[in-house]
């Protein structure tokens, strides 16, 4: 997986409801009842307990400030690999591939009616047409399981402001777009060519799931030299770390907190911070977070001129 989630998988995401065609945004005020069903069907289907820290809600839903704001879908996250040994299962596919059988067969007696699902394999993801406030006459709003690695690096990675208290101005891939625009102006150079220059090179990447990776990555071409670097055949990614403060001691050097770095707001000050290891960066730091803004649907915050 590449920059966070390649473009089309951001997308993806981000827009909600794509995956479910009779879904609908959810309001905040309806939110509270839907979860409560959540609770109550689902989670006892997936073995995790309501009152365990074995699942995490993804996104700004119940951090809104108005009752009629609306959220595209839901997100719930649960720890794929717990999930995997109850099923004795050993992979993330296999674990979304027995649930969607399983739900398949529940969740119309447990919910009295058929839901609309979808598997999606790529993204690791499993789609539900789960019933607002928990009864279909109120309209269906897109569920998405996502299978995580660990919590806590997901609740950092995942991490959404809360807009009710005034926490930023934009939305949570803003912030992780600016850290996957600081790993990608850390390169490390393993061989050179006749010239002096890069051949083969690792890069790093922010996993929202499972982490932070390194690739290797090489100019290697059949014809000569490449404009640009592709991923070596054969040599997987590599976990560097999924813990959130050992990714921000490598990512920003040591000094730099988790609750430091919750929004986009935070994370630009960070990197403005003598603190900040990388600071010959800044310039192409800023470069690669508009190159990459600008292929997403989000706003470009004007702020990030200010990094220089």
């Amino acid at each position: 997986m590449s920059l966070i989630y390649t473009f089309s998988q951001f997308s993806a995401l981000n827009e909600g409801g794509a995956a479910i065609k009779t879904s609908r945004s959810i309001r905040e005020d309806e939110y509270p009842a839907t979860f409560d069903s959540i609770k109550t069907v689902l989670l006892p289907i997936l073995g995790i307990d309501e009152d365990s820290s074995d699942y995490l809600v993804i996104g700004s839903i119940g951090k809104k400030p108005n009752p009629d704001d609306v959220s595209g879908d839901l997100d719930l996250g649960f720890e794929w690999e717990k999930t995997a040994k109850t099923m004795g299962v050993s992979t993330k596919k296999e674990v979304l591939a027995n649930l969607y059988e399983e739900l398949k067969e529940k969740l119309p007696d447990d919910l009295g009616f058929d839901p609309e699902m979808n598997l999606m394999v790529g993204l690791n993801i499993l789609s539900i047409g789960w019933p607002i406030k928990g009864d279909p006459r109120f309209g269906i709003v897109q569920l998405d399981l996502i299978p995580l690695s660990d919590l806590d690096w997901a609740s950092f990675a995942y991490y959404s402001p809360d807009y009710r208290k005034g926490e930023s101005k934009y939305k949570s891939a803003h912030r992780n777009w600016l850290f996957q625009s600081i790993l990608s102006a850390m390169k490390d150079v393993v061989t050179e060519d006749e010239n002096g220059e890069p051949l083969d090179i690792d890069t790093y990447v922010f996993d929202f799931s499972d982490g932070l990776f390194k690739t290797r990555k090489t100019f290697r071409g059949k014809k000569g030299r490449l404009k640009n670097p592709v991923k070596v055949d054969g040599m997987p990614r590599e976990l560097v770390t999924n813990n959130p403060q050992e990714f921000l001691n490598f990512a920003m050097g040591p000094g730099f907190s988790p609750d430091e770095v919750k929004t986009f707001e935070d994370l630009l000050a960070a990197i403005k911070s003598p603190k900040f290891k990388n600071k010959q960066n800044r310039a192409e730091i800023r470069d690669e977070f508009k190159r990459y803004l600008e292929r997403t649907p989000l706003i470009m915050p004007s702020e990030i001129d200010t990094l220089q």
